[in-house]
């Protein structure tokens, strides 16, 4: 069908343009040096701006913009009563930079990989410090599924290791509404024979966007990323099903939300208007 080509590069997830790989990984992920007026920030100001770069990266497609937003969660994470939250949004950028290199670099494998390797020690480190970490073990789970995708071998260890991340995300938190949408996605890209099922996907990223539309964080530096998301992944499971005009509203959903979202704006918009004129 038409659609499957578009849909292919929706679980890319939020893939961008290219870059030229770093010289030096140490240990697993180059260290960009921070800009000289960041270097005595305070760790609350450093994230704030790690997080504004990191989205202005996602959609813009600006490799070097989401590694210095990593770098400043890196810079944040000397501050101890803040290291959980900046190893968390470390954690967040290297997941969102391994997709980017997936989804527009061709011999990008073994980077992501570095990447995704360096998110599951962020937050390894994140729920040693605060194990009723939601948020983290939520993200763990979204981790160890990229990582899967990448090399199925590895399903049989990762996936235990998944499921066990996303049980104590539901535990601790089954109304935040990451990790309902982080259990929908899990259900949407595991396969059927797998305990997978898109019916159940749909009805958790409704709930997940019904719980987005209330959420107001007390804490500055809680997590407030997936509303703008839920609905391009609302529209991914409606072109699934070959409904186009479902998804196009779907997607102007996640537009009328957040019009600067480039996944939407240039990628998954487009590729709706194009399947309908054909």
């Amino acid at each position: 069908m038409r659609h499957l080509p578009l849909l292919a590069l929706g679980l890319c997830l939020l893939a961008a343009c290219l870059s030229q790989p770093a010289a030096h990984l140490s240990p697993a992920v180059a260290r960009l040096p921070q800009p000289a007026d960041r270097l005595s920030e305070p760790a609350d100001s450093l994230i704030a701006a790690g997080r504004a770069d990191l989205r202005g990266g996602m959609d813009r497609g600006d490799l070097d913009l989401m590694m210095a937003a990593r770098a400043a969660f890196e810079r944040a994470a000397a501050d101890a009563e803040r290291q959980a939250w900046a190893r968390y949004y470390a954690a967040l950028a290297d997941f969102r930079i391994a997709n980017h290199l997936l989804g527009r670099e061709e011999g990008s494998k073994d980077r992501a990989s570095e990447h995704l390797d360096s998110a599951v020690e962020s937050l390894k480190q994140v729920v040693r410090l605060d194990p009723e970490s939601a948020e983290a073990w939520a993200l763990l789970n979204s981790v160890y599924g990229r990582q899967i995708s990448l090399s199925p071998m590895k399903g049989m260890l990762l996936g235990r290791r998944s499921q066990r991340a996303l049980d104590k995300a539901r535990e601790l938190a089954p109304d935040n509404p990451r990790v309902v949408l982080t259990a929908a996605l899990s259900d949407f890209n595991t396969p059927g024979m797998w305990g997978g099922d898109k019916e159940r996907a749909m009805e958790g990223f409704r709930r997940a966007a019904a719980l987005f539309a209330v959420e107001e964080p007390a804490d500055p530096l809680h997590p407030v990323w997936g509303h703008r998301e839920v609905y391009a992944w609302i529209g991914l499971a409606h072109l699934d099903w070959d409904e186009r005009d479902q998804a196009k509203a779907a997607f102007e959903k996640a537009l009328e939300i957040d019009p600067d979202f480039g996944w939407v704006r240039y990628v998954l918009l487009p590729g709706v208007e194009q399947a309908a004129a054909e």
